[in-house]
């Protein structure tokens, strides 16, 4: 096998963000924390690499998306999830780089998934409010005490009204 077959073809980006470091086979699960669906679908372009080599962690996923780049809380909340993840912004070719962190509280962005929570309620204006507990790996409602482990929060995202479509 040449060198250039042993290397990812994949083109660079010019202005977008690219998440990496994400475990292999759960960029699914990325998405879905993210809000792609709220941006217009012809203004972007998305890359999905599923179980690349990685010299540090063995094997990874790498999600592109180029002209978009996604908020601090959101690569915030997919880091509760998985931690290894590193986020690049990439603005006229130059790199920055960021971190993510794990936050103390998560407002309006997941859903509790115990249905008598008022938080659930359609006459209550309220948002979902969850403090995280790391050493538990879960986060917990502050309106209902309920607990959800880190692995779950991709399928109680709060999906926002006003869809685009491209």
């Amino acid at each position: 096998m040449s060198s250039l077959e042993e290397h990812l073809l994949v083109r660079k980006i010019d202005m977008g963000t690219v998440i990496d470091h994400i475990p292999p086979w759960k960029a699914e699960n990325v998405l879905r924390l993210l809000e792609l669906d709220r941006i217009k679908r012809s203004e972007c372009s998305l890359i999905v690499l599923h179980n690349v080599p990685s010299r540090k962690y063995s094997r990874k996923d790498i999600i592109k998306i180029y002209r978009h780049y996604i908020s601090h809380e959101e690569a915030d909340i997919i880091c509760l999830v998985y931690p290894t993840i590193t986020v690049n912004y990439i603005r006229d070719w130059r790199v920055e780089k960021y971190k993510p962190k794990i936050p103390e509280k998560i407002i309006g962005r997941i859903r509790c998934p115990e249905p008598t929570c008022i938080s659930n309620s359609p006459r209550e204006p309220i948002k979902s409010r969850f403090r995280v507990i790391g050493e538990l790996r879960a986060i917990q409602c502050e309106y209902c005490d309920t607990l959800v482990e880190f692995e779950r929060i991709a399928d109680l995202v709060i999906r926002k009204e006003g869809v685009l479509n491209g």
